[in-house]
């Protein structure tokens, strides 16, 4: 596969050293390294022969000499062409993305036919060129750090997880990294796989369900599988199709809906999309496009999140609909505004306890909020999110302002921003609204 690499090195590096500065700093002095992870370990997009191997025939960084000079050796030393883009504006604007996409546009018309185009950036400015490439049936790789539009996840072809990009390709331990879920027993799979395989299957279906505003396409999880599994799911480990593949790993956390071809679901993560009623083997699940609240005795009510999620949002009834839109336009989590303040105020006692811990500070405000004496129901993903939108709004943990009304200044702040992202028209009453939902009496 012969493939052309483009780096925004700026919005990537930012992002990192905002999110986990050692892997800011591997990425920008050790390109090499992810350099062959990319050729020997990434997975090849859909659509092209699986065996595949990449060629990296052209690797260009865009990169901003006043800032990021230092890093330039670097880049050079790995066989990469610079190109220069300093600021051409006060605000220190620079003219990465058009350079960026005239490049890409010249290469599309080389006499080489280049199969596949790696974009590595968050910058929604590359939706449109990404949709040319497929118009010109090319095969598109984006990473994207942070929190990419959904638009430009929908034109890629293969977008490179940022955990298994920091875990793999820069040898870090992600930030804020979940618990590991626990192992399928080797008794309990066939013999064509190990209890490690299916541990990290399991935990990449858990991890693509979480990234998900809303139930996720059984279908493109099945896809992402193949791509990083593809010798062992060729037959889906002999059970011959993905159903029921996906039921004997055992991801009690998820649900499986059999509408629009199946799509799996966190009960959690996804409350607002989800119906579930009784009968006679058990609790059913089924999409909806609206809530409705199910009706479950007080017995079986604990563990499932619709009876907890009708409770939070009582007296809150003005916010939720701008909630429930906001959550599936961006991802952000669907929490009623009693559940949002008690993660505030369990992240600030956290910090003010044992300052900012990468790997640990999520895992313990995590369980905090589920020993609240409210029944809080949120999700270790949530505070991944209230955490990253903070550090990718700027905020600095341990410098004084982790106070609730200070961090619920910055998820609101991060929250608007994304809503501006996904085009989605907020208005006055409409960003009252959201910071009602988000700070409540901090923000008023």
């Amino acid at each position: 596969m012969k493939s052309a690499l483009f780096v925004d090195f700026d919005n990537v590096y930012t992002l990192l050293r905002a999110l986990q500065p050692a892997a800011a700093e591997r990425f920008a002095r050790q390109p090499t390294e992810w350099i062959r992870w990319l050729v020997d370990a990434l997975g090849i997009p859909d659509g092209h022969d699986a065996g595949a191997k990449r060629r990296l025939l052209v690797r260009r960084c865009y990169l901003n000499p006043n800032c990021y000079q230092t890093y330039r050796h670097a880049f050079l030393r790995a066989g990469f062409e610079i190109v220069d883009c300093p600021p051409v504006t006060s605000q220190g604007k620079t003219s990465t993305d058009i350079h960026m996409v005239l490049d890409i546009v010249e290469l599309l018309q080389h006499e080489t036919r280049y199969d596949e185009f790696i974009v590595m950036s968050a910058d929604a400015d590359f939706t449109p060129v990404l949709r040319k490439l497929r118009r010109y049936d090319r095969r598109t790789t984006v990473l994207a750090i942070g929190f990419p539009s959904a638009a430009y996840q929908a034109s890629a072809d293969l977008l490179i997880d940022e955990r298994l990009f920091v875990e793999q390709a820069l040898g870090l331990a992600p930030v804020s990294a979940e618990p590991e879920p626990p192992v399928v027993s080797a008794s309990a799979s066939p013999p064509s796989s190990t209890a490690i395989d299916l541990g990290e299957i399991a935990k990449l279906i858990e991890h693509l369900v979480a990234q998900s505003a809303s139930p996720i396409s059984a279908a493109l999880v099945a896809s992402r599988l193949r791509q990083s599994y593809a010798p062992l799911l060729d037959q889906w480990n002999g059970h011959g199709k993905f159903l029921p593949f996906f039921n004997s790993l055992d991801l009690n956390r998820l649900v499986w809906l059999n509408e629009s071809g199946g799509r799996i679901a966190d009960p959690v993560r996804h409350a607002s999309d989800l119906v579930i009623t009784e009968s006679t083997e058990g609790l059913d699940y089924t999409g909806t496009a609206q809530l409705h609240p199910a009706s479950l005795s007080s017995a079986n009510a604990a563990p499932f999140p619709n009876r907890a999620f009708s409770h939070g949002w009582a007296g809150h009834e003005a916010i939720m609909a701008i909630a429930r839109e906001v959550s599936q336009r961006t991802g952000a989590p669907f929490q009623a505004p009693p559940t949002v303040r008690v993660v505030l105020e369990a992240l600030s006692a956290d910090l003010m306890q044992h300052g900012y811990e990468s790997s640990e500070t999520a895992t313990r405000v995590h369980a905090a909020c589920l020993q609240h004496a409210s029944n809080v129901v949120v999700s270790h993903r949530d505070i991944q999110f209230t955490i990253r939108g903070m550090q990718l709004n700027g905020h600095a943990f341990g410098r004084g302002h982790d106070d609730p009304r200070t961090l619920a200044q910055r998820l609101c702040n991060q929250v608007l921003f994304l809503c501006q992202r996904e085009e989605m028209l907020v208005d006055d009453a409409i960003r009252t609204l959201i910071r009602q939902w988000i700070g409540g009496d901090l923000l008023e």
